[in-house]
């Protein structure tokens, strides 16, 4: 009997099981797990069947056809799919058991055929079952789409500076409902750019209201396909509140350009020109993605937290000098603040030194980790090669497992290593600290990365000369939170200056406890290893 796919075994289906839309796999999980193919063509195209087509389509309602997109063909291939309809009804009939739509084969050859002849367009889970139906989209920028009752949309296949910039736009001052994307703004200008943006993009149907109760305009675009995609590409829930999921989109990151027309969106939301440069948000996390971006570019910032009704909002301002330098970087396509930002660009910068005690209780000093630098990750791990001097610590059953494993004697190894067998028996013992480089050297003698090995551990212990700490091997939100609580000093010397939240004494504790260093007797300590470490992976304000 031949081995037929089915809806709830499909590797392109993102969710594991039927869920609803507050748990659904995006984007960003995805790339978390670099498992980024799953939503992409072969020639990196975004593919419309995994983030169109959910499991939970399939046993929501009697009718789950009516759950789907239907993709609109040409004659070429409606005489394609019309010539081997008995044998894709024959997969779909097994590709749809299980659900609430059971059929005969003959009867879904019928229903294939009634498509095809009198409405030209399929149902996208019947054509995901013909053979060679990828081809389709191949060096296509859109594909057009209907919902069962005939609304049509398109669904772009490529990700554009257009899209990245209307995706900033809906995090900022947007909404995903069920079944349209609304967004509101105090400029009916901005809103018929917005509205031109959606309409080139998805080609679907647009509605533009005044707001009655306030001095404002709203788009929606409807479809809630559309929804689904714009959740999928950032994460932002549907019909529910979005600021405790905001956070930068990683599908923008890997695109200087997608990443800068990102944010610009953002601020043409949330932001302000008038007379000076701010941005709020009611997520912390999103306002820190931000300005750790903008410190990659030398843009200094100064953060602000305020009570306001209904919670707590965040903001930061730039200073003065970074005025020019974010503008460039950022700019503006809105247009009453392109106004606002050319006059502020005129206006003279008073330069001025607060005093340090001052800096400090705003959460400011020179030398704080202000960002991971992600130049120098092996894909979202610290590339440990890049600090000569750097040890492996307690390896020792690691190095003789893998020894074992790939059948090697140690007079065999250590020859391919150029050591002798004896130095490579103190590094199973644990007697020496094992060079990062020599140990990247081994993983190759048994054809793996520093990756590889880094993905299995989520923390190392490492020294450098006399000094040891432990340090994980990925970035991670509470391990940045840690760092800014210290000022680092030359020659491996820190300052503890702390977290507004904790006593010195309680986060002299979460030193100890994340880096298993000895606890500082004072405010001041030296740990050289930790200081490499840091000074390499993470970005200090200057």
């Amino acid at each position: 009997m031949r081995n037929f796919l089915s809806w709830t075994t499909d590797p392109l289906l993102l969710d594991p099981a039927p869920l609803k839309q507050e748990v659904w796999f995006t984007a960003n999980q995805i790339l978390e797990k670099h498992q980024s193919e799953q939503y992409l063509l072969k020639n990196n195209q975004l593919h419309p069947y995994p983030i169109l087509v959910r499991k939970i389509d399939f046993v929501s309602g009697e009718r789950p056809l009516q759950s789907f997109p239907y993709l609109v063909l040409d004659h070429a291939w409606i005489q394609k799919v019309r010539k081997r309809s008995l044998s894709i009804a024959e997969k779909v009939h097994y590709y749809f058991k299980g659900c609430n739509y059971n059929k005969s084969i003959r009867n879904w050859q019928k229903k294939i055929i009634s498509y095809l002849e009198n409405q030209q367009r399929l149902p996208f889970p019947l054509f995901r079952l013909v053979d060679d139906w990828e081809s389709y989209f191949y060096e296509k920028l859109a594909v057009q789409f209907q919902s069962a009752r005939g609304e049509a949309f398109q669904f772009p296949l490529c990700l554009t500076e257009d899209l990245a910039y209307i995706s900033g736009v809906v995090i900022g001052d947007g909404h995903l409902a069920d079944y349209f994307v609304n967004i509101i703004d105090y400029s009916k200008e901005h809103i018929d750019l917005i509205a031109a943006l959606l309409v080139e993009l998805f080609q679907s149907k647009i509605e533009i209201f005044k707001q009655s109760n306030a001095n404002a305009w709203n788009v929606n675009i409807l479809g809630k396909w559309i929804v689904r995609f714009f959740n999928f590409l950032s994460g932002q829930p549907i019909n529910a509140r979005k600021y405790p999921a905001l956070r930068e989109p990683l599908i923008f990151q890997k695109n200087d350009l997608f990443r800068k027309a990102f944010w610009r969106g953002v601020m043409d939301a949330d932001g302000s020109y008038k007379t000076i440069i701010s941005f709020s948000s009611a997520s912390q996390r999103f306002l820190y993605d931000f300005s750790a971006y903008l410190s990659q570019h030398n843009i200094h910032c100064r953060f602000y937290t305020k009570s306001v009704f209904g919670g707590i909002s965040h903001s930061f301002t730039v200073a003065g000098e970074s005025r020019k330098r974010f503008a460039q970087l950022i700019d503006t396509a809105h247009p009453q603040k392109q106004d606002e930002l050319r006059l502020l660009l005129k206006k003279k910068v008073y330069r001025f030194s607060p005093r340090i005690p001052t800096l400090e209780k705003q959460g400011i000093w020179i030398d704080q980790v202000i960002a991971f630098n992600t130049k120098k990750m092996l894909t979202h791990y610290f590339d440990f090669q890049l600090i000569p001097d750097l040890r492996f610590k307690n390896l020792g059953n690691t190095i003789q497992h893998l020894r074992e494993k790939y059948h090697h004697k140690q007079k065999h190894l250590s020859s391919q290593l150029s050591i002798t067998p004896s130095l490579l028996s103190k590094y199973e013992l644990d007697k020496t600290a094992i060079p990062v480089r020599l140990f990247t050297n081994m993983l190759s003698v048994f054809d793996l990365s520093l990756k590889d090995f880094l993905t299995k551990h989520n923390q190392l212990t490492f020294q450098i000369h006399k000094s040891k700490c432990q340090f994980p091997t990925h970035p991670f939100d509470t391990l940045f939170t840690i760092l800014k609580g210290l000022q680092l000093k030359e020659g491996g010397y820190f300052t503890v200056i702390g977290l507004p939240d904790y006593s010195i004494t309680q986060y002299k504790n979460l030193l100890c406890n994340c880096f298993r260093i000895p606890k500082p007797q004072t405010r001041k300590f030296c740990n050289m290893c930790l200081s490499k470490l840091i000074q390499e992976f993470c970005i200090l304000r200057n």
